[in-house]
């Protein structure tokens, strides 16, 4: 089967007769990295670089290029995982400076594998002049390390959500496949710390990765999948009967699903069956905490996280909707607050819990303010400006309207005598309006041309209205590619047509209760089968916790049950509702109400 798939590896020209940036020994190479100035990795990245470049080019024995690349692998990774720090976790749209360094890392990651690949097929081509080690293990080392370099690079597209280069799915299909081929896949080497690792293990790992639904996953929980990956993934199995997946080692295309292919499989084909890790997933997900699992170098994964991965590697997703292609701007504001804003007829959070008359009293406003707590002895809060201060009143009537005139924009002024209230007028919460590419009673796909706002995510909350009197709709960002020209396509996903505004209040343990923060409950929807449930803040929440929603003439008590969803941004749960002591005593009419020692008296 093996022997079926052509190997089509593309190498650099070999144009360069010897090394500039030091000998071709092991010993220089080793006192060229030990001189590098580790205190500005960006240096060393860039001359790490350029020696990769000659590694790639320069014609030499494939041992000696392989123990020149090793020599550099210190150093090289401190200095990936230094810079990775400036640009991951930051705005996707990123300033020219993490820019630049994303685009450094990556072409490191690409000599690299461009250099080890060099390495194996030489060692194949002319190993009875390999000296010093054993050919089978220089290519097995060789193919390993390319791979290796593959999946972080994989790893980085998918936490810039960069589309893939063209030949990047190829390059790692042809790889396994020489490994495959030369019955070198399921040879152990020593991996990270004392672990072992085999090139089918690192394959899978990258692919694996690819079928987790990146594009709805934020950088640090990518890692954290990739990590888990690595670590489970002897428990995936690629070259039998079965499977979920299906790899066509011949083709630049990432895991399929297998019940996509109708016709007869290639024989380049593998089929990856992903049965025993989600089993292994669900044992470790019943067993667990709250808290989630915690692997073995200390990485967590949350209840949220073990779910996703579930989903993605244990069935096969299939749209609910059909999209029909949409034309228009859409209205979008981002986060929860934005959300409970619209929710509550665009009133701030105090008004929306307390009522529009609702006014802070002034000690709690002094608490506020940006020169810290002051004592209840101020003598600035007993001014009283109406009282103790007279103004001598001018008998010139232009300076008497000048000391009442507001200066106010076109805009602002004519919302305001036409009395309607402009949304961009609240500028805690701006608008953006990007284009809609299709749509669905799902969700929307969005084309944002404009600069993304620094703040946005997937998994963040989302406040959508498609015509101005229309209603505003809840939904959440599912996935973001980035396109080539500065575009940027974005899927949200609709959670609910209406949408109440609360404020939740808990109690703490000594009986307290805590400041409300912003709630928002999902009504049912019996068309779908959706049951009410409630979107609150990611921390401070939990299960089988009980929580008072308020908010003007209304207060609601009940218990969070389950957490059916979990990002970066909210929590969702189903929840009960709990009656109140005084709400069954109320409701208790089994005795006559003239009297409460009625009974008792007809008892004597």
């Amino acid at each position: 089967m093996a022997s079926e798939t052509p190997i089509r590896l593309q190498l650099p020209a070999q144009d360069l007769a010897e090394l500039s940036v030091f000998a071709a020994r092991e010993e220089s190479a080793h006192q060229w990295a030990a001189q590098l100035p580790v205190a500005n990795p960006e240096v060393v990245a860039n001359r790490l670089a350029s020696a990769l470049e000659q590694l790639c080019r320069c014609r030499l024995q494939p041992e000696l290029r392989f123990s020149l690349l090793e020599a550099l692998q210190s150093n090289l990774q401190i200095a990936c995982t230094s810079l990775s720090r400036r640009f991951l976790n930051q705005p996707l749209v990123m300033p020219e400076e993490p820019r630049r360094v994303a685009a450094l890392i990556d072409r490191l990651y690409a000599l690299s594998i461009s250099a080890y690949n060099c390495t194996a097929v030489e060692a194949l081509q002319q190993r009875d002049s390999v000296r010093g080690i054993n050919p089978a293990r220089l290519v097995c080392e060789a193919l390993l390390r390319a791979l290796q370099y593959c999946g972080r690079k994989r790893l980085l597209e998918f936490q810039l959500h960069k589309p893939m280069e063209p030949h990047g799915w190829l390059t790692m299909h042809q790889l396994y496949a020489l490994g495959e081929r030369q019955e070198l896949a399921e040879i152990a080497l020593p991996g990270p710390g004392d672990t072992q690792i085999s090139i089918r293990q690192c394959y899978l790992v990258a692919m694996l990765t690819g079928c987790c639904k990146p594009n709805q996953l934020r950088q640090a929980d990518l890692a954290i999948v990739h990590q888990a990956l690595l670590q489970w993934s002897d428990l995936v199995e690629i070259g039998g009967e079965d499977g979920l997946f299906l790899v066509d080692l011949d083709h630049d295309q990432p895991p399929l699903y297998a019940s996509l292919f109708r016709d007869t499989i290639p024989a380049t084909a593998r089929k990856v069956n992903t049965a025993p890790l989600v089993a292994h997933m669900k044992n470790l997900q019943a067993s667990s905490q709250r808290s989630g699992v915690t692997l073995d170098d200390g990485t967590n994964l949350t209840q949220g996280l073990i779910s996703h991965m579930i989903d993605a590697l244990g069935s096969v997703s299939v749209r609910n909707f059909v999209r029909k292609p949409a034309k228009g701007p859409l209205a979008v504001s981002i986060g929860l607050s934005a959300a409970h804003y619209h929710a509550a007829g665009d009133r701030s959070f105090p008004e929306a819990v307390y009522g529009s008359e609702y006014l802070n009293h002034p000690t709690e406003r002094r608490e506020t303010t940006p020169f810290g707590e002051q004592s209840g002895s101020d003598v600035w809060s007993r001014a009283n400006p109406e009282t103790d201060f007279e103004r001598q009143h001018s008998d010139s009537e232009a300076e008497a309207y000048l000391d009442h005139q507001v200066q106010l924009d076109a805009r602002s002024a004519a919302a305001i005598l036409s009395g309607d209230d402009d949304p961009q007028l609240e500028r805690n919460y701006p608008l953006y309006m990007p284009m809609m590419v299709n749509a669905s009673p799902g969700g929307y796909c969005l084309d944002w041309q404009e600069e993304l706002p620094a703040e946005l995510k997937v998994g963040d909350l989302v406040s959508a209205q498609e015509g101005q009197h229309d209603q505003w709709v809840l939904a959440v960002i599912r996935w973001i590619s980035q396109l080539e020209n500065k575009r940027t396509l974005m899927g949200i996903e609709l959670l609910s047509p209406q949408v109440k505004a609360y404020g939740a209040v808990t109690r703490s343990k000594t009986g307290e209760e805590t400041e409300p923060q912003r709630a928002l409950l999902l009504p049912e929807i019996n068309l779908v089968g959706q049951p009410q449930t409630l979107i609150t803040p990611r921390t401070s929440f939990r299960e089988n916790q009980k929580i008072t929603l308020q908010r003007p003439g209304e207060e609601l008590h009940l218990q969070l049950n389950r957490q059916l969803a979990a990002t970066g941004s909210f929590s969702q749960f189903d929840f009960r509702y709990v009656r109140m002591l005084g709400d069954v005593i109320a409701d208790d009419t089994s005795g006559l109400v003239d009297s409460a020692y009625d009974s008792v008296w007809s008892n004597i």
